[in-house]
């Protein structure tokens, strides 16, 4: 599976709002559940009461109506069968049945059940005065058992105690047992609607708490999203301000929407400066027209011109940005800054014509020198011979003195051509820079120039010390030509932990941009008397030596011209 830098995982953990949501929901379940368990029982408790207080009454009522029935009837079967059977018409009766002590039924209604049914009613109340009942939850009846009550009443003959019949004897329904059945469904229709209640707030209460968790789930999910996405910005920033070209995004109309600090740095503009700007009015000095480089198949080249008004060479490449619908939304263009890759070809280009020229300055050399010798051999003959005259001896005198010059230009050509091996010593910074300085003070006095220099580094470098002198004197050289007098010269030495850095300096009359870029190549020279020769050399010497040259000029006010060398070279 791959993964992407921005990617986040985040370790799944419940929060606090979970949990809490998770606990008051189990809570709220329970309270519910108990609630209803304790309202059930409370119903139950409550129905028992009200059936068995209902059933005794309806009970008492039988009782009284069989009393009156016995005093007009005198205990007919039949007006008791009549009695119960009326008495029963009631919605929440259902059924009522009298037996004797030993379970005999002596009545009952058409629908009543078996009298055994009711064996154990009847054992209970054997044990109490009181009335005993049952429920069938199956059936829903409610079942009130009780003995009856016909309390004596006295005949108009005689004070005898007791219900009688007509013989004389006792009444059947001395000492029987009513049982009186009731309806329940009422009951169980309130506790099933009780029950359904309770589940549809308990469907309720699952559905709020399924609600609350998937809330959470998903702000879960939104966190590592917006978490992700973060680290997704941060990763996209880090990649493109760490890319080392400068990168502008365009809206759809060409503005400017954003830009890299390599872009910034390039041009000398903040973001802030160009944004929301239009491409040509954000960089007026640049010959930028997006059409143009975004139909072009290689990159677009042209220059601009930066901040402290610096022309640089630059490639510029773009793309049109696409939305996810497939509409273009604005464009990204990718600005490459040549100056270095420039600056190494043209370095690239100095040192091939060297080479070039050193193989050729090294055969032309072998082939004048000698004869130079016999020349200047054959001028200091005529210029002796007693014959000649004062005039024969000034030319014999300057023939002499050219051949001389030539035969030294001949020796720069050669020391260029083929160049010896460095021999790397470690040596004190501040004695060579001395050292130097007392060779040429002769030559600033003479000048009438102000010179001075700086040189307490403390540091030793390894160099070759003749080489590193003849590069310096070559530079104050150059600087006192370039002088007038009463101008400044300097001399300046410092160091860091990685390099040296050597600078001569003056006020003279500076060099133009395209003097500069020629001054070290091979007999270029702004001088009369100048061989071209000495930067040429001075330039191929540190290279040799591992170093650098840094110059900045500026004509008619001076050059500076700094010297750069590793600090750890290896001797």
């Amino acid at each position: 599976m791959k993964t992407t830098p921005f990617a986040t995982k985040l370790p799944f953990k419940v929060s606090r709002a979970a949990l809490g949501l998770i606990l008051s929901t189990l809570f709220l379940a329970g309270l519910l559940t108990f609630s209803t368990l304790q309202n059930i029982n409370r119903e139950q408790a409550m129905l028992e009461r009200f059936l068995k207080q209902n059933g005794e009454t309806l009970i008492k009522a039988i009782e009284a109506a069989m009393r009156t029935s016995m005093m007009h009837h005198m205990g007919d079967s039949d007006a008791v069968y009549t009695l119960l059977t009326e008495s029963s018409r009631a919605n929440d009766i259902v059924f009522i049945i009298i037996t004797d002590k030993d379970g005999e039924v002596i009545s009952q209604t058409d629908n009543a059940p078996p009298a055994s049914n009711f064996l154990a009613d009847r054992k209970r109340l054997e044990e109490t005065e009181m009335s005993v009942t049952s429920l069938e939850e199956q059936t829903g009846i409610f079942t009130v058992t009780k003995h009856l009550s016909l309390r004596p009443h006295m005949r108009r003959t005689g004070m005898r105690m007791g219900p009688i019949n007509d013989t004389g004897a006792a009444h059947p329904l001395t000492n029987s047992i009513i049982s009186l059945g009731l309806y329940t469904h009422e009951f169980y229709e309130a506790r099933r609607q009780d029950v359904e209640h309770a589940i549809f707030m308990g469907a309720i209460l699952f559905l709020v708490g399924s609600a609350g968790l998937y809330v959470l789930f998903l702000y879960q999910g939104m966190r590592v999203a917006k978490s992700t996405l973060a680290n997704m910005k941060i990763y996209t920033e880090n990649v493109i301000e760490s890319i080392p070209v400068g990168l502008v995004t365009l809206d759809s109309q060409d503005r400017v929407v954003s830009c890299n600090r390599k872009m910034e740095e390039l041009m000398g503009r903040s973001i802030q400066e160009i944004q929301g700007r239009m491409l040509k009015d954000a960089f007026p000095d640049c010959q930028l027209t997006v059409a143009e480089i975004c139909s072009s198949i290689l990159d677009y080249s042209t220059e601009c011109v930066t901040g402290d008004g610096k022309n640089i060479p630059v490639k510029i490449g773009g793309s049109v940005l696409v939305s996810s619908e497939g509409e273009s939304i604005g464009t990204v263009l990718v600005i490459r800054d040549l100056s270095i890759i420039r600056d190494m070809e043209q370095q690239l280009e100095r040192s091939r014509r060297m080479a070039a020229l050193g193989t050729m300055a090294a055969g032309i050399a072998h082939e004048i020198r000698n004869p130079l010798g016999t020349l200047k051999g054959f001028a200091h003959y005529f210029g002796n011979q007693p014959s000649a005259t004062e005039e024969s001896q000034n030319y014999a005198r300057l023939m002499e003195s050219e051949i001389d010059r030539l035969n030294r230009n001949i020796s720069g050509l050669l020391q260029f051509a083929r160049p010896r091996e460095p021999n790397i010593v470690k040596v004190s910074l501040d004695d060579l820079i001395r050292k130097t300085v007392a060779l040429m003070e002769r030559d600033f006095s003479e000048r009438g120039l102000n010179f001075h220099y700086r040189c307490n580094t403390g540091v030793g470098v390894n160099t070759d010390p003749d080489m590193l002198t003849q590069v310096l004197l070559n530079l104050l050289k150059n600087s006192i030509a370039a002088t007038p007098a009463g101008g400044e010269v300097s001399l300046a030495a410092s160091s860091d932990a990685t390099q040296v850095r050597i600078t001569v300096s003056d006020n003279g009359k500076g060099m133009t941009e395209k003097e500069s870029e020629k001054m070290f190549d091979p007999f270029f020279t702004t001088r009369r008397t100048g061989t071209g020769l000495g930067l040429a050399i001075s330039h191929q010497i540190i290279e040799q030596l591992g170093g650098t040259f840094e110059v900045i000029t500026t004509p008619d006010e001076g050059t500076a011209v700094t010297v750069v060398l590793p600090f750890g070279l290896e001797v």
